[in-house]
């Protein structure tokens, strides 16, 4: 059993890792050149349990000075400085206060209206804009504010509306409001969309 000379130790010691240090030729990495003659094994073996004990030693060392740990900085975590983006909300869009706008502004215009088939179409397209109006004057900033608005004759029959958006449910919202008198009725619907 070979071992190895202080000169080689020393040599180990100095190499901050195991791929640092230099190998002899006999090893090349490489299976169909060989391997290493037993002598020359039994000292490369001897080498690397030396830079494995030297940094464990060194770990143990850190560990009593109170070295800081491989923790995740904090101050990548803080929010960013007043002139970055912010991808929230200020002031996040309330349903409620969109509600009462709509209410107000459908009231308003359709209280003694009656339903008229030739007309309504037109009539759907102001009321609609006239909701969106009412609600971008709340002043919610950043939001895309679209409005769906359905107008029909009061009948025994159903009706079924549907629509269908990409929606991020932490910052996107939206307010509705059904208006109904003995000859129409009017469904409205407002999305405030969330721009990023």
């Amino acid at each position: 059993m070979n071992s190895c000379s202080s000169g080689e130790a020393e040599r180990w010691k100095k190499c901050s890792s195991f791929e640092a240090a230099r190998f002899p030729k006999a090893w090349s990495g490489h299976p169909s050149k060989g391997w290493a003659s037993a002598g020359e094994a039994q000292r490369l073996q001897s080498g690397a349990a030396l830079v494995k004990r030297g940094k464990a030693k060194k770990r143990e060392k850190d560990l009593c000075r109170g070295a800081p740990s491989q923790r995740p900085d904090p101050r990548l975590n803080s929010p960013p400085p007043g002139n970055m983006y912010e991808p929230r909300p200020a002031r996040t869009f309330s349903a409620q206060e969109a509600r009462a706008a709509i209410r107000t502004v459908l009231e308003g215009r359709l209280r003694e209206a009656k339903y008229q088939p030739q007309g309504s179409a037109l009539a759907a397209v102001e009321l609609a804009e006239g909701v969106k109006a009412a609600v971008k004057a709340l002043g919610y900033d950043r939001y895309k504010i679209v409005c769906y608005l359905v107008l029909g004759a009061t009948r025994a029959s159903d009706l079924s509306c549907s629509s269908r958006a990409v929606w991020s449910p932490a910052a996107d919202t939206y307010a509705e409001f059904c208006f109904q008198n003995d000859s129409l009725f009017a469904l409205c619907l407002v999305f405030a969309v969330y721009q990023e």
